[in-house]
């Protein structure tokens, strides 16, 4: 397993810190000042970051035209170089589950140890590794908010005081890093039975916020008992093909770690060291942070979702939309279903692996999409730099205005 990958499994973070980032601008933007912003921000980090490889792309849709630039990036990317989404992902399997609710086949109010709609049949399987903690309090829309208290298996190491052989560690790291399992294919039921096994929570449901890609696969799960499809059948049956996105894709198996061409690498900045992360076992991971895309499928599907024509129509968008105060700072202060609101970007979700860090929002107010992206981690700076993201953004959609 990559050095990389057995430091960190991070796919969403909350930024707490100030950017000191340049952020350049202002006045009526073009093509040519875009660029001239973006190699401003990209010599930023090559001349005071030492940064060698990797860069930065933006992209964005205005109703009186389109923007794109990169700096750093070889090759060069265009509207239609794939990357990894990483939790941008979570928009998909919001969508499902809106789209579900929508149909009647499931009730975001509903428990999770209720049964669907009209039928005996149970939302989860009755097996132990679904029984987490407060499994009885839980609501599809507390996992939706992430705020339901599931212990998040992904991000968080497990506690030291558990009785296995995983304990203080990051649980995908520990299978990956066993001799013969880089390419181990991890299921929701693994993942979402660790918490389960160890009796592993943050709070009783709806008392906070706490980011829980866990909460996710079961959300998946859900998904999957309702449809009969895979998860990745059903977004793939009911978002990309439907809505004409053609370069985007779900992957899952464990050795599924090519990212199809062309594609924009991912480098990973730690103590000195440059780790090339772009092939990555991203089954751990499946509808959270998995799906491939460009900047092209991307930021239209942002748009579309938002604007009611993904397939959920404006009354349950408005639900997505819903967000409220989660106590953090950063990009998910605000955190409605699988969505959150920044000012100034409107709605979209971030997404964060070691190696890229995006943004992908729409603003309804003044009907601009954008989609950002580092193609590497600064890992001492990476608050910081994503911070410095936002705030870059943010900065050319004011010029757009």
């Amino acid at each position: 397993m990559k050095k990389s990958l057995l430091i960190i499994c991070l796919i969403c973070f909350t930024i707490s810190s100030c950017s000191d980032d340049p952020v350049t601008g202002g006045g009526n933007l073009n093509n040519e000042k875009l660029q001239t912003m973006v190699d401003s921000l990209t010599n930023f980090y090559y001349t005071e970051r030492n940064i060698t490889k990797g860069g930065f792309l933006i992209k964005i849709n205005t109703n009186s035209g389109n923007y794109f630039a990169s700096g750093g990036i070889v090759p060069a990317p265009d509207e239609n170089s794939h990357l990894r989404l990483c939790s941008i992902s979570k928009t998909f399997n919001a969508a499902a589950v809106m789209l579900l609710h929508q149909q009647g086949k499931v009730n975001i109010n509903d428990l999770i140890t209720g049964n669907f709609p009209g039928t005996s049949t149970p939302y989860l399987p009755a097996s132990p590794d679904y029984e987490v903690p407060y499994k009885n309090q839980i609501t599809l829309k507390l996992l939706l908010e992430h705020r339901a208290g599931v212990f998040d298996v992904t991000n968080d190491p497990i506690p030291a005081s558990v009785p296995q052989p995983y304990a203080g560690q990051q649980y995908a790291v520990y299978i990956m890093g066993l001799p013969g399992n880089e390419y181990h294919t991890f299921t929701f039921d693994e993942m979402v039975g660790v918490a389960a096994t160890n009796d592993l929570s943050y709070f009783p449901p709806g008392q906070q916020y706490h980011y829980s890609n866990t909460g996710y696969h079961i959300l998946a799960k859900i998904i999957e008992r309702a449809s009969g499809q895979t998860w990745s059948e059903f977004v793939n049956t009911n978002f990309f093909q439907p809505l004409s996105l053609n370069n985007t894709s779900s992957v899952w198996r464990g050795n599924d770690t090519i990212i199809p061409a062309p594609y924009v690498e991912s480098f990973f900045y730690l103590n000195g060291v440059t780790t090339n992360t772009t092939w990555q076992n991203m089954s751990s991971h499946v509808s959270e942070g998995n799906v491939i895309s460009t900047p092209g499928d991307i930021i239209k599907w942002m748009n579309l979702l938002i604007t009611g024509q993904a397939g959920i129509n404006m009354n349950n968008v408005e639900l997505m939309k819903q967000t409220i105060p989660t106590g953090e700072n950063g990009p998910n202060a605000f955190y409605g279903l699988g969505i959150c609101y920044i000012d100034g970007l409107g709605y979209g979700h971030t997404g964060a692996l070691p190696g890229y860090l995006l943004i992908d929002f729409y603003d309804p107010a003044t009907g601009i999409t954008v989609f950002a992206a580092f193609n590497f981690w600064d890992y001492a700076n990476v608050q910081s730099q994503n911070n410095g993201m936002i705030e870059f953004a943010i900065n050319a959609l004011n010029a757009v205005r």
